[in-house]
């Protein structure tokens, strides 16, 4: 069976539905909280995390796959645990970076801490390493001998689920919720300890995530909940059919995306010229409307 990247990107997109989805809106409050300004460089090194948890699973390495499946416990105690410690960093305000991701980061917003927003996005990879017969379709191409289509179907498959936390994101910045005096917060002290709001709830949500995925075994076991298991369901089943989407439907929709990124082209273009020619006619109209000489003989 094969399987093509717009499907992939559709399948982490509808896995949403499932399980996993329980830890997305809470991963992008707890780094949204702790800094409001510059959300899409997090929310890419949140993507960079969620790869790093799923690629080498799509990349078909037997070692890999059979370390996930046969430590899946200690990985989800591991996991919840440290963002648990990462949470109780943030809570006291300490920032914790790690050098490349800290650089993208400041190159967009100005500000570090990288590591708990990749922290948060590997767990949320591992917690999204959900059924479906898009993502087995994705393992089976891996398992046959195709390990780097494995492994970008499975990135592929990662910016479908952080889609959604991307134009959260993108709304955040252009609505500019960051500069909100209630987003900004304000210093806490308690006793000798000195806190912030900001990071106050960040912390308090990174701690909530890790307990989440401790209790849950990496929300795993919660399609046992009232309507969870229904969710999933309905998920499995629209990914059914988008399982047969091949190369065919890649060529399509990159078709699709060339001409759109065409119009967008021609129709900016079209408003330079129309901007370039207003200029051009009000600058021709300048001298006679401030009365300057025409050239003609005065009378």
């Amino acid at each position: 069976m094969d399987v093509g990247y717009l499907a992939a990107l559709l399948g982490g997109l509808l896995a949403l539905l499932s399980p996993c989805s329980a830890l997305l809106l809470p991963s992008f409050f707890a780094y949204a909280f702790r800094d409001p300004v510059g959300l899409l460089a997090r929310t890419a090194v949140f993507y960079a995390g969620l790869c790093t948890t799923l690629v080498p699973l799509g990349a078909g390495s037997a070692y890999v796959s059979g370390f996930f499946y046969g430590n899946r416990e200690m990985l989800v105690a591991v996991a919840g645990w440290a963002i648990i410690a990462l949470g109780a960093a943030q809570l006291l305000g300490l920032g914790v970076s790690i050098g490349p991701l800290a650089r993208l980061q400041g190159r967009f917003s100005g500000r570090s801490g990288a590591l708990p927003v990749f922290g948060l996005g590997a767990v949320y990879g591992l917690a999204g390493f959900c059924s479906g017969p898009i993502l087995g379709a994705v393992l089976t191409v891996a398992a046959t001998g195709g390990p780097l289509r494995g492994g970008v179907l499975l990135a592929c498959y990662a910016l479908g689920m952080a889609l959604p936390l991307f134009l959260l994101a993108l709304l955040w910045d252009r609505f500019d919720l960051g500069s909100k005096r209630w987003l900004r917060g304000r210093p806490l002290t308690l006793g000798r300890v000195r806190l912030h709001t900001t990071s106050l709830a960040s912390g308090l949500l990174f701690i909530a995530i890790g307990v989440l995925f401790l209790v849950y075994d990496g929300t795993a076991s919660m399609t046992g909940l009232p309507g969870v298991g229904a969710l999933e369901d309905a998920a499995y089943r629209i990914q059914k059919p988008l399982a047969g989407l091949d190369g065919t439907a890649d060529l399509i929709a990159l078709g699709v995306l060339a001409l759109a990124l065409l119009g967008v082209a021609a129709a900016r273009a079209r408003r330079i010229r129309r901007a370039r020619s207003a200029d051009a006619d009000a600058d021709g109209d300048k001298p006679a409307r401030a009365g300057a000489p025409t050239g003609e003989p005065e009378p």
